[in-house]
């Protein structure tokens, strides 16, 4: 089909400016429709005024002509729609012929599936697989394709041509795949069903827009935003790909994971091994982040404030500064805190590894406004080649070039000459992270050990000299743990 610079959604009939008790202007006399009052109004279909007529076996079709009134252009779409109530569940078949523009004549039929019998159905019928074309003079409704019995009353409103399905202004079908990042943004009609080409032998055609946007998908951070979309089906999981930390901001709280709506998120799941991103601020009543840490020290970084009690921690601090010492020696130094801004990276402490962290009532933040300049958190994971990252000695080693991290994680961002150097994290009141910190911290210096009673307990020429059980210790007037 044609595309064009608009897409807008063209009402090709309904009954609302018609008149009661006339025949239904527009429509050829085949049937014999007529326009009434609607039998059924507090329905999905709640006009005041439709279509109607009376079907047999031997007078099925009605038809719409344009070419006397109007030029419609399908503006790049592949679909119409209309409303229907009939007593049968059958398929309905349309049929566009008789372009307006003066092109080669065509016939594309496709039929669809009506369930609801008796009541008001939208009813789609996608021409994707019906080849090029656009400008119908003609359009030929069969209410139904099988065998009708007796007399049926068939009611008709609102035909449409559905607004084409597009991307940040393009359409679907025309952005390259794994292209599209940041924030996205959907407009017109985003639709799954199925329906049958019926130009020659029934076909099956089965479309899903939101399955398609996902071979569209880069891999980098993204949020989908589909606010004011006409909506059929939506399967917003097939939509985000293989990326579930995906954020769809919708007028409705579809029930999945990640959705937004009114600022509000029922249910946050996060997975470290997925890029992620939030360009609208949003209230998360449950978060879950999947997010594997060690017993011991690991960085951390986190779109919402959390305490140490959120993390389940025995201790969280935040980046200071970095203390150079002695034989080409640094300390990393970090200062304990209760609780973490969001957006801003950290190092939690843990006595055991834990696999998956849950929060309630959590306010998300916008995460391109920076996660830190020395000390840097990521919602990216992937390679550091460059990067320094904390390794499980309490060191932190300069990545090569297969070095990698987890999203929701942190590095060190160094000038050249670091790499040299051996980087120990250490903390502001004195607490180091291991017994490798220490002795970098003290050098080969002389060293007294003294208990938290002022009680001395050992005295030697270096640190490597020492054998000290896990504690607390007052060591050259610094107080250190061991662990």
């Amino acid at each position: 089909m044609a595309s064009a610079a608009t897409f807008a959604q063209t009402t090709l009939w309904n009954g609302e400016d018609k008149e009661l008790g006339k025949e239904a202007i527009g429509f050829w006399a085949d049937g014999d429709p007529e326009v009434v009052a609607n039998p059924e109004t507090d329905g999905i279909n709640t006009s005041e005024k439709c279509l109607k007529f009376v079907m047999t076996n031997d007078k099925k079709v009605v038809k719409l002509p344009f070419r006397e009134w109007m030029t419609p252009s399908l503006q790049g779409s592949t679909r119409v729609s209309l409303m229907i109530k009939k007593p049968q569940a059958e398929n309905i078949q349309i049929e566009l012929s008789d372009p307006t523009d003066g092109s080669e004549g065509y016939w594309k039929k496709v039929a669809s599936y009506y369930s609801e019998a008796g009541k008001w159905q939208k009813v789609i019928f996608d021409y994707t697989n019906n080849g090029s074309f656009d400008n119908p003079g003609i359009m030929t409704i069969t209410a139904q394709t099988g065998d009708v019995v007796g007399e049926r009353e068939v009611y008709i409103d609102n035909i449409q041509i559905e607004p084409a399905t597009t991307v940040n202004g393009q359409l679907l079908s025309k952005i390259e795949p794994n292209s599209l990042e940041g924030v996205i943004k959907l407009e017109g009609a985003w639709m799954k069903g199925e329906c049958q080409n019926a130009d020659g032998e029934w076909q099956k055609v089965e479309y899903n827009d939101f399955a398609t946007l996902a071979t569209k998908l880069s891999g980098k951070p993204a949020n989908i935003i589909m606010r004011g979309c006409i909506v059929k089906d939506a399967d917003i999981n097939a939509m985000r790909g293989d990326n579930s930390n995906i954020l769809v901001y919708a007028d409705e709280a579809y029930e999945a994971d990640n959705v937004v709506k009114d600022g509000k998120c029922a249910k946050l799941v996060l997975d470290d091994t997925k890029s992620f991103m939030v360009n609208e601020d949003f209230q998360a009543a449950n978060v879950t982040l999947k997010r594997s840490v060690n017993a011991g020290y690991n960085t951390m970084c986190l779109p919402f404030w959390v305490s140490k009690d959120d993390m389940k921690a025995a201790s969280i601090a935040t980046y200071k500064e970095i203390v150079d010492k002695e034989d080409n020696n640094s300390v990393v130094t970090f200062e304990k805190a209760d609780h973490i801004e969001a957006n801003v990276p950290f190092v939690a402490n843990y006595n055991e590894a834990v696999t998956e962290f849950t929060f309630t009532d959590k306010g998300v933040v916008n995460t391109n406004n920076g996660l830190g300049t020395t000390f840097v958190g990521t919602y990216i994971p992937g390679n550091v080649e460059g990067k320094f990252n904390l390794a499980s000695d309490c060191t932190f080693k300069k990545g090569d070039a297969e070095a990698t991290t987890n999203a929701f994680g942190a590095y060190l961002e160094l000038p050249e000459g670091y790499e040299a150097k051996t980087l120990s994290l250490g903390y502001t009141d004195g607490e180091l992270a291991g017994i490798e910190s220490i002795t970098t911290s003290f050098g080969n210096k002389g060293v007294k050990v003294y208990s938290l009673q002022g009680n001395q307990i050992a005295i030697a020429s270096s640190m490597s000299e020492l054998h000290l059980s896990n504690g607390i210790y007052i060591i050259n007037n610094k107080k250190v743990v061991i662990k």
